[in-house]
């Protein structure tokens, strides 16, 4: 029996580096040979509070814990299911790791992120790495439609970065952002960060980025965003007018606390749009009156992403040089936990961690 190194998660605080067989991919899966997967912050939740995991018989993949972490991956195809017609042997991927059905409504008008048949009454998520195996190991299988090929000379590490973009580029295409106009982004950690670069790309004219880190603040003047705020210090609301008199057309909510929920809302022009990119941990409170319904404010939701990640792999080949500047740490699978995931919960110089299994 051949067996692999896989980073496997049995529940709260509890995850061991294993030797584990290899499956053969099925019929409509390729097996991938991991380069490297990003390290999420979802990752740091199922971490530390056991969030999202299958603690009973998942409706879709039926697994339970243990399961193989990592969502953010990309790598070379080492095998074909007897019907993959798509993708050969040779070929490098990035994995967009969503489990859906294929079959119920949601899935067939293309809005799979919602699948009927995929919601868990534990709260397990519909990703590889939460409910399914993931790519924190040596090998995945991966359904051969979520199995994207990557443009020609693009590095295994870009492709880990296609996922967590791919999240960003949902929020920006939800929020009906075009070019000329003016945007707050709440939170300058990976999703924030992309956010801003995003919204740079698409054309938007100023653009603040707003974080109490200095050093996050610092790698967005990295990136070229350049209105860097940090509400420890300024009132944030009244810098952000001095250039934008009815505030911005569109606030990005990429922290997830009711404190930036707040300072969102207020910082979003009337008849603006709130996209809300982050995920809360805690319920929040709002005045549904005076604060949306009076001013006209229109708030956005996203869920992970659906038919996205092409125009993501072009914006990644692109422009290489901003991604790449994301990315400030590389670690190997014996590390995941000590330099991975409790570095990311603590050291705020850090963005976005990749695992290699051959480091």
């Amino acid at each position: 029996m051949v067996l692999m190194k896989a980073v496997r998660i049995y529940g709260k605080k509890d995850v061991r580096v294993e030797n584990i067989p290899i499956a053969d991919p099925r019929d409509n899966q390729v097996q991938i040979k991991v380069k490297y997967c990003g390290i999420c912050g979802s990752d740091l939740h199922a971490y530390l509070e056991a969030w999202g995991l299958p603690t009973e018989p998942h409706p879709l993949t039926e697994r339970t814990l243990p399961i193989t972490l990592g969502h953010e991956f990309a790598g070379e195809v080492v095998k074909v299911g007897a019907n993959v017609t798509t993708l050969k042997k040779g070929d490098a991927v990035a994995v967009e790791p969503l489990i859906a059905c294929g079959k119920c409504d949601n899935c067939r008008r293309g809005d799979y992120n919602f699948c009927n048949r995929v919601f868990a009454p534990d709260g397990a998520g519909n990703f590889l790495g939460f409910s399914d195996d993931g790519g924190f190991a040596e090998y995945a299988n991966v359904q051969e439609v979520f199995a994207h090929k990557m443009p020609a000379g693009m590095s295994y590490e870009l492709g880990a970065l296609a996922e967590p973009t791919a999240v960003v580029f949902e929020g920006i295409k939800r929020s009906g952002l075009h070019e000329g106009q003016n945007v707050a982004v709440l939170g300058a950690g990976p999703i924030g960060l992309l956010t801003a670069l995003l919204a740079k790309i698409a054309g938007a004219d100023n653009i603040y980025i707003i974080d109490v880190s200095k050093s996050r603040l610092a790698k967005a003047r990295e990136l070229g965003i350049k209105k860097t705020l940090d509400p420890l210090k300024v009132d944030v609301v009244e810098e952000v007018k001095k250039d934008c008199p009815n505030g911005v057309d569109i606030t990005f909510e990429a922290a997830g606390v009711q404190a930036t929920f707040d300072s969102g809302l207020k910082l979003t022009r009337r008849n603006g749009t709130f996209q809300i990119v982050a995920l809360f941990g805690r319920p929040v409170t709002i005045d549904l009156t005076n604060d949306l319904i009076m001013n006209g404010i229109k708030i956005e939701t996203t869920l992970a992403y659906n038919n996205s990640f092409t125009s993501v792999l072009g914006m990644l080949k692109n422009h290489p040089e901003l991604f790449e500047k994301i990315i400030t740490k590389k670690i190997g699978l014996d590390d995941v936990v000590e330099e991975g995931i409790k570095t990311l919960a603590f050291d705020k110089e850090q963005v976005k961690i990749l695992v290699s299994p051959e480091k």
